[in-house]
């Protein structure tokens, strides 16, 4: 039997098995591409570029997919997410969905794919399940050990993990916020039926594409995200995967939503004209080199962009008010939060 640690057994799974992380780039050739998710041909010029990316539509399926696509290291996360083992952090809508929807199973084993600090797993444990977890940052998995006690977080990928432990089978293994991030949708998800039981669950969490915004949402671009899914485009693609949706659930947008897109519909671009061309936004920040980036992200502000964020601050507050006298009309227009949550089950 082997020695080694399973982060080191997947050194060696790295080279024979693995998302692939790359799609192939455009060229002056290429007349068409593939949709990531059904693959069907995708023809048409992109609906939005950015950088060297761009931005197109599947018709068939409606997923809309970036690219080139080439999913970052883990080094690249913890730089990115930084920060995210300093406190503990609340339950994401999705996970409050799963924990609370009546079609969920009560108990059995657990799997979370990039767990994160835990906070999930933790919960999870409380509800009554097995929990093991996932987890690339080295930071966040070392806080969910410590903080919360959890004795199984592997810094592995969903494929190094069915590689290291094929026998290993699951009642449920869950991903939030995980597959907007995924270069091949169609191997992760196979990945994870590998994991699985027969007839076992699955949930999980994506941005909603068709969320209420009043402008960009500076995360939901690559390399951090490369696909924006609709719930049509979620059902299709995991039906065609062999599961079954059991429920389905798009967040409405609440007061704190609407305070943000209110913030975000009177920006003036005021911050970053006074503070500097050095003010980056995390959509920038993404796009640069990993010195650049480690620079951008630990410079000390200068007295001006310190005041600037003050007053950003006075503004997102000024803002609350606003949106509690919107908010009726809000909820009377049936517009959408950020969050899209989905439990499926695996038919065979």
């Amino acid at each position: 039997m082997s020695s080694s640690t399973p982060e080191q057994a997947a050194e060696s799974a790295r080279e024979r098995v693995g998302l692939s992380s790359q799609s192939a780039q455009l060229t002056d050739q290429d007349s068409f591409l593939k949709c990531p998710a059904c693959t069907e041909s995708v023809e048409g010029t992109p609906i939005e570029s950015y950088g060297k990316y761009r931005l197109f539509a599947c018709r068939v399926c409606s997923l809309q997919f970036w690219e080139p696509r080439a999913m970052p290291d883990a080094r690249w996360y913890e730089q990115m997410y930084g920060g995210r083992d300093e406190k503990l952090l609340p339950l994401e809508p999705g996970h409050r969905y799963f924990l609370s929807d009546p079609q969920a199973p009560r108990r059995g084993d657990l799997l979370d794919i990039g767990c994160g600090t835990g906070n999930f797993l933790a919960a999870a444990r409380a509800a009554g399940y097995q929990v093991s977890g996932t987890e690339l940052d080295r930071n966040a998995a070392r806080f969910a050990k410590e903080k919360f006690r959890l004795p199984r977080v592997l810094g592995l990928t969903i494929a190094e993990f069915a590689e290291t432990y094929p026998a290993e089978k699951f009642d449920v293994v869950t991903f939030f916020e995980v597959l907007e991030h995924q270069a091949e949708p169609c191997e992760f998800v196979e990945r994870v039926k590998a994991c699985l039981r027969p007839r076992g669950y699955m949930a999980l969490s994506v941005p909603n594409r068709e969320r209420w915004l009043t402008g960009p949402d500076v995360f939901d671009y690559p390399p951090n995200h490369f696909l924006r899914w609709s719930s049509g485009a979620l059902r299709a693609f995991l039906s065609a995967h062999g599961f079954e949706t059991l429920s389905i659930r798009e967040q409405p947008a609440g007061v704190g939503y609407t305070a943000q897109m209110i913030n975000m519909k009177l920006h003036t671009g005021l911050s970053r004209r006074v503070a500097g061309p050095t003010s980056e936004s995390f959509r920038d920040i993404m796009q640069m080199g990993p010195q650049e980036a480690a620079a951008a992200l630990t410079a000390k502000p200068t007295a001006r962009q310190r005041a600037m964020r003050f007053l950003g601050r006075v503004k997102s507050l000024a803002c609350v008010p606003l949106a509690m006298g919107a908010f009726p009309y809000v909820r009377m227009r049936g517009y959408k939060g950020a969050y899209l949550y989905l439990l499926a089950r695996l038919v065979l």
